[in-house]
């Protein structure tokens, strides 16, 4: 897998009604907060957190706050993104230069980038790795299908689907033909679960980038499940 590969989608540009619109440069698609938001009601994240495609920093910004985060790097393959690293997170050289990690959380992009980003971040996380990938991923296809097998996720919360994207003529938002799921792959755990999340019970939710909350409201949602004051689906004190 090399940079030049990633560097081949055709950039997004809406002009007109008439011309079809491809996909964002380097597959970046920014997270809603509300992805993580709901990751952190279900799992305590806690420790070193990594952020390897980290983007605009969607979802960096809000594991920043949550005080249970003892420290936090980042990582993007593009040199224009703000982060600590600017590495292509596919090759297993450049997971050898990123700090001890006792968690890695992050949405990769999908297609082929996807496996390669989740098996290194697996191998380089203490505790786990929470990853926002397409549910399909799930498939048992050639380029995941043994780690699968091996390392089965110990959770997926599955989502609402998110509008990322404008359709082919820019003129509409769209959805995947498939939602996304959040996976989790905890070392610690003995149990597999699969959690359907509604959107009318996730915090904050929002379905396309033009109704997306405020960032302080996103931040506030991270506290008040930090402080109780928002109930989370675990004892605050694990």
């Amino acid at each position: 897998m090399t940079v030049a590969q990633l560097l081949t989608p055709q950039p997004y540009s809406p002009k007109s009604t008439g011309e079809i619109v491809g996909r964002h440069p380097l597959n970046f698609y920014e997270s809603p907060s509300w992805f993580t938001t709901e990751l952190l009601r279900h799992v305590p994240l806690s420790g070193v957190i990594g952020e390897p495609c980290v983007g605009m920093g969607a979802i960096a910004s809000l594991l920043s706050v949550w005080p249970y985060t003892k420290q936090m790097w980042t990582n993007d393959i593009d040199p224009h993104k703000a982060a600590d690293y600017q590495m292509d997170a596919t090759l297993s050289e450049s997971w050898a230069k990123f700090p001890d990690s006792d968690w890695i959380c992050t949405n990769p992009p999908f297609s082929e980038f996807a496996a390669p980003i989740i098996k290194n971040a697996y191998q380089k996380a203490r505790v786990g790795v929470a990853a926002f990938l397409l549910t399909s991923f799930l498939e048992p296809c050639d380029d995941r299908a043994d780690f699968l097998q091996q390392h089965p996720p110990s959770l997926v919360l599955i989502m609402p689907r998110f509008c990322f994207r404008k359709d082919k003529k820019g003129k509409r938002w769209a959805t995947d033909n498939i939602t996304i799921s959040c996976f989790v792959w905890d070392k610690r755990s003995t149990e597999q679960r699969i959690i359907i999340r509604p959107a009318n019970q996730i915090v904050g939710f929002y379905k396309t980038p033009d109704k997306a909350i405020s960032q302080d409201s996103a931040l506030s949602i991270v506290r008040a499940f930090a402080s109780g004051e928002i109930s989370t689906y675990y004892s605050i004190s694990e």
